[in-house]
């Protein structure tokens, strides 16, 4: 074979480079992936629907389905759904007024993106509930926020949202989501200044439009080191706590059966993108497959129903607790603040 042959085959392999500089950036020379913060909160609410894991006593109080029990009502451990929780029955009650126009639950005041988005759903469900009933206002909320989990699955892992099916998520898929710690940023630009999103108290507070677009950090396989041993101490000389969320999420995995390598398994997986046979991915897959397969297809003959003002409020966190409530993040953190309560 004589040098015109071997010139011949270059073409061929500057195509399969770029090809594979494509399939991935960080060979390309390309900036790592990042997303948009308010993927984050949308994100995180997920999680929030999704799993409510007691570290202490590893039970789980969510129901693993994406209905907006977070936001609207207590789950109490699948028990609760929303026309249970309309119309009282079996114990089940639905938030108050003031209750979901803050997003909810206390975790969703736990940072700036996830209260955004909680809020947002809140807020619309409220509006809507005049005009068309609760249940008719539950299934536009509820539409609008799948609506905006897709934009946030789609923009944050570059895979297709996938269709509901049958099946009820487990701690791995909870494992899997945690790896979305990857993106979070320790800064951002909130009401014209730069700030550490630590001391940001987001009780009440809303990201604007524009601020909502800001990228996340880098998907690098690694956490920013600000997550990785934080003291925080909100009564000072009497009550601090080092927070490690690196830590706390590899240890999820150990206590759960699936080994202490198995959450670093997963973020070596995702450095260089989500991939469609990668076992992270089809995780991600199947929790958000399973978790919008439940039933709410309740009847809505002309039922209109106001929002019992008298309902059990869960209220917000004070500011000596949302420092820390931070690190509870996207799947219910393992920081075991036997104080308040294990998350």
């Amino acid at each position: 074979m004589g040098l015109n042959y071997f010139k011949s085959l270059i073409p061929g392999f500057l195509i399969l480079l770029v090809v594979i500089g494509l399939a991935n950036p960080a060979l390309a020379g390309g900036e790592p992936k990042t997303t948009k913060i308010i993927h984050l909160g949308y994100l995180q609410l997920a999680a929030h629907d999704f799993f409510d894991m007691n570290r202490d006593t590893e039970i789980d109080n969510e129901n693993g389905k994406l209905d907006l029990s977070t936001v609207l009502f207590n789950p109490q451990e699948g028990q609760c759904n929303f026309i249970k929780s309309l119309h009282h029955d079996d114990g089940c009650i639905l938030y108050d007024s003031t209750t979901i126009s803050n997003g909810g639950e206390k975790r969703s005041v736990e940072n700036i993106m996830i209260s955004t988005a909680s809020a947002e759903v809140g807020e619309l469900y409220l509006q809507l509930v005049n005009d068309y009933g609760a249940i008719n206002a539950y299934h536009k909320t509820l539409e609008f926020y799948h609506n905006n989990l897709k934009n946030a699955y789609e923009g944050s892992f570059n895979l297709p949202f996938p269709n509901p099916r049958v099946g009820d998520v487990t701690n791995e898929h909870n494992l899997a989501l945690r790896t979305a710690h990857d993106f979070l940023p320790a800064e951002i630009t909130f009401k014209g200044e730069k700030k550490s999103i630590f001391m940001i108290d987001p009780l009440g507070e809303k990201l604007s439009e524009a601020e909502k677009m800001q990228p996340s950090s880098p998907l690098d396989g690694e956490f920013d080191i600000e997550f990785m041993g934080i003291d925080f101490c909100p009564i000072p000389d009497v009550f601090c706590i080092n927070v490690n969320l690196l830590e706390a999420d590899q240890t999820f995995g150990k206590q759960f059966g699936m080994g202490e390598n198995k959450f670093n398994e997963f973020m070596v997986q995702q450095s260089d993108g989500f991939d469609y046979d990668d076992a992270i991915s089809i995780l991600l897959d199947e929790a958000f497959a399973m978790g919008l397969n439940f039933d709410n297809s309740y009847p809505v003959a002309g039922e209109l129903v106001s929002i019992d003002s008298s309902t059990l409020a869960i209220t917000g966190l004070s500011s000596a607790i949302w420092m820390i409530s931070i690190f509870v993040g996207f799947s219910g953190i393992g920081l075991y603040l036997t104080k308040f309560r294990a998350i």
